[in-house]
């Protein structure tokens, strides 16, 4: 009885993916075309009929060494070695869309990434991002991430709010309350040591849906929302790059 009951959440938890995967890839369809990059697509890039270079901060032998969890799957070798905050190597003005999925919370500064991501757009270019909803994964015990905290870290690059955001990964994300504090100050050094990518900010669908309407308001006047789903456990948002 144990087993079936295991072998059912295999499947139901199967059929969730497929769904979720499906949704993406209409989305996609309905909006990609020409030729974009996708960062961080590690082991599930997007399924697009568009053409896609990959973009990622390390080598695929170097990813697969920070993230030991997925050495049993398949991880996309990048075309293009560079920071997904920054794309200094991306022209300005070259990309027909950027896919960011569950990229945008493991940002310090997700203000300034917005920004970088609209001025490698030609005009009319599309953003498309999956991103999770805290309440949903092992983020829902943490606070969510308030306007004045990211326009803080706008103006510092995150500096002041590094240490603090690893320390509260480790205790509310990674430990679930419950670990002691020698535990999460030894394991919040060690990801500061490595520069392990971890969540830094968490969003409910529609507190970031709200966020990303009051950066175009406040810094990116070209950032234009033009759509938005939920997607069982992330939202997905496209945005476009306007002309003023």
């Amino acid at each position: 009885m144990r087993l079936s009951a295991a072998i059912e959440r295999v499947k139901r938890f199967a059929r969730r993916f497929k769904e979720r995967d499906r949704t993406r890839y209409l989305l996609a369809r309905r909006y990609l075309t020409g030729q974009g990059i996708e960062i961080g697509a590690l082991h599930n890039p997007l399924r697009t009929n568009a053409r896609v270079r990959y973009v990622d901060r390390l080598s695929r032998a170097d990813l697969r060494e920070q993230y030991p969890e997925l050495s049993a799957l398949p991880v996309v070798d990048p075309d293009i070695i560079d920071d997904g905050e920054k794309l200094g190597t991306v022209p300005q003005g070259s990309q027909d869309f950027i896919i960011a999925n569950h990229f945008i919370e493991h940002c310090a500064d997700p203000i300034g990434t917005l920004s970088v991501f609209v001025s490698r757009l030609r005009p009319g270019g599309i953003i498309y991002m999956g991103v999770p909803d805290k309440r949903d994964c092992f983020d829902r015990d943490r606070p969510s991430t308030t306007f004045e905290h990211l326009e803080q870290d706008h103006a510092d690059g995150g500096a002041a709010s590094r240490r603090g955001h690893f320390e509260e990964f480790a205790r509310l994300s990674h430990f679930q309350g419950k670990g002691t504090e020698l535990e999460i100050q030894t394991l919040a050094q060690h990801w500061l040591d490595i520069d392990y990518s971890i969540h830094f900010h968490v969003w409910t669908f529609e507190e970031f849906g709200a966020f990303l309407n009051r950066v175009a308001h406040s810094y990116v006047p070209e950032l234009e929302l033009v759509d938005q789903k939920r997607n069982l456990d992330e939202g997905i948002f496209i945005l476009k790059r306007r002309t003023l």
